[in-house]
């Protein structure tokens, strides 16, 4: 559901960059992100629960030449938080 309101979003702002914020990513690094993708970089979303498996995803980007490597922790979507 997030993925489409961001396309909905995206008519507005921009199509990559709109469809980056309807999945969480802040507007200001959704709109750097695809200033990247437009000059031919590529953007890589690793999802993980174990800590230990996000450091090991961290370190094999930073060896094979990773550039603006970021961890951030993925929000509870409203509909699980008003189930609890």
């Amino acid at each position: 559901m997030a993925t489409l309101a961001g396309l909905g979003v995206g008519g507005v702002v921009g199509g990559i960059t709109g469809a980056l914020i309807g999945v969480g990513i802040p507007e200001y690094e959704a709109k750097r992100y695809e200033g990247r993708l437009t000059k031919g970089g590529i953007l890589i979303s690793i999802h993980s629960d174990k800590t230990q498996d996000i450091a090991h995803a961290r370190e094999i980007m930073e060896r094979t030449g990773g550039e603006d490597i970021s961890v951030s922790a993925e929000e509870t979507p409203r509909a699980a938080k008003t189930a609890s």
